[in-house]
């Protein structure tokens, strides 16, 4: 006679992988930056650059949608290609600035485009980098707006 039989074998319970404490608050503690930028190339470029560097990136293919990613996320810098599909950069600007709760929210306008300087600061941006970039003033200029942003909030 088997005395195993008519037992039920106990299986342990495994639970899912989850990230530890201080991964996840490290993780929800990264700046999050919006690219809005149509050209894929580009977008994967500053993703690449900008995660490396810390940053959080959410990205927007055109206008509309960098609004509404904008209104969604919250992010705290927002880096908006002016030649963009559907809505332009200047236009999604003015959109973002008529938004109450990203009021403080600064935008760097991304263009090639001579003498656009007027233009993106009287649409609502707070800063221009002209392109092709340079990468280190740009990230120095992506983290002197993220935190002159951080030590007002």
């Amino acid at each position: 006679m088997n005395p195993d039989r008519g037992r039920q074998a106990s299986v342990p319970r495994i639970s899912p992988v989850q990230p530890s404490d201080a991964a996840q608050a490290e993780a929800e503690n990264r700046p999050v930056v919006l690219v809005a930028e149509d050209h894929e190339d580009s977008r994967d470029a500053m993703r690449t650059l900008l995660d490396a560097f810390g940053y959080r990136v959410v990205e927007a293919v055109n206008g509309r949608q960098a609004v509404e990613l904008a209104v969604a996320e919250h992010p705290d810098l927002i880096l908006m290609d002016m030649m963009m599909p559907l809505v332009d950069g200047l236009q999604a600007t003015r959109e973002i600035r008529a938004e109450p709760s990203l009021a403080g929210v600064p935008v760097i306008a991304l263009t090639a485009m001579e003498g656009a300087r007027d233009r993106v600061l009287a649409a609502g941006c707070d800063d221009l980098v002209t392109k092709p970039i340079d990468v280190r003033a740009f990230l120095g200029r992506v983290r002197g707006w993220i935190e002159s942003r951080r030590q007002a909030g």
